[in-house]
């Protein structure tokens, strides 16, 4: 664990990878994996919404841009986006999207009251402290429009072995009680719903063979599908936290 407080600046250089930098074919199927269970919860957050034609989607942490494919098919006209490396951003920019701000998610150079939908996916996982996730939520309240909606996943502390707020390395965990704090005493947000995303490093209840079970599918044809429909019956089952990570949806 880090004993010194470090944020996210500094490990800019090696946060923020996506299935665009997989480095072997393992990896590409386990980006897949989580690509997919991703898409299917935002895709029933923003759902529940009315119809995204016209309007105007800023990608959190867009990274290389791999979520752009998905937001333009669900109808935005206006695709904008926010990335503290600015390799990455310019990847992004090139991807397709009306314009990506190189900078601090906590800073972002757009008006009050700008945007209709945020969004933002494995990036508060990067953002080490505290007061830095609440200071990027305070930034995406300030953005949105009065009925505006923020979806963004974090991962979840008991998943990875931790009961509390832990940092390690890189990655910083939480366990929902303290999340669901992290909106209400820092915003005006309301919590609308709370969804589970993928099920892997934390089920310690199954027994070393059906981990390694589990794991290696993954490398069979089919298997990321098969994960996928493991997962859907998993969030029938096991708790939130259970989850690596989960979905809030919040509305301004």
């Amino acid at each position: 664990m880090d004993t010194i407080k470090k944020t996210h600046r500094d490990y800019q250089a090696i946060i923020g990878g996506t299935a665009a930098s997989s480095r072997n074919y393992l990896e590409k199927r386990w980006n897949q994996y989580y690509f997919k269970t991703y898409k299917h919860v935002v895709s029933r957050m923003i759902g529940g919404l009315e119809s995204c034609a016209g309007k105007t989607v800023l990608d959190v942490g867009t990274s290389h841009g791999n979520w752009y494919s998905f937001l333009k098919g669900q109808g935005f006209a206006n695709l904008l986006g926010v990335e503290l490396d600015p390799g990455r951003a310019e990847l992004a920019k090139k991807s397709g999207y009306t314009e990506v701000y190189n900078c601090d998610a906590a800073n972002i150079p757009l008006p009050d009251k700008s945007v209709d939908l945020a969004v933002s996916n494995d990036v508060f996982v990067h953002i080490l402290q505290l007061e830095d996730k609440a200071a990027v939520l305070k930034e995406i309240q300030r953005v949105l429009k009065p009925g505006g909606v923020f979806i963004f996943n974090q991962t979840m502390s008991p998943a990875h072995g931790v009961r509390n707020f832990t940092i390690d390395k890189h990655c910083s965990y939480l366990n929902l009680d303290e999340l669901i704090r992290l909106v209400t005493e820092n915003t005006g947000f309301s919590i609308e719903d709370i969804k589970p995303t993928y099920f892997s490093f934390g089920n310690k209840h199954f027994s070393l063979i059906a981990n390694i079970l589990r794991h290696s599918f993954i490398l069979i044809p089919g298997g990321v599908s098969l994960r996928f429909r493991r997962d859907l019956l998993l969030s029938g089952i096991l708790s939130l936290e259970q989850s690596d990570s989960v979905y809030l949806k919040l509305r301004k």
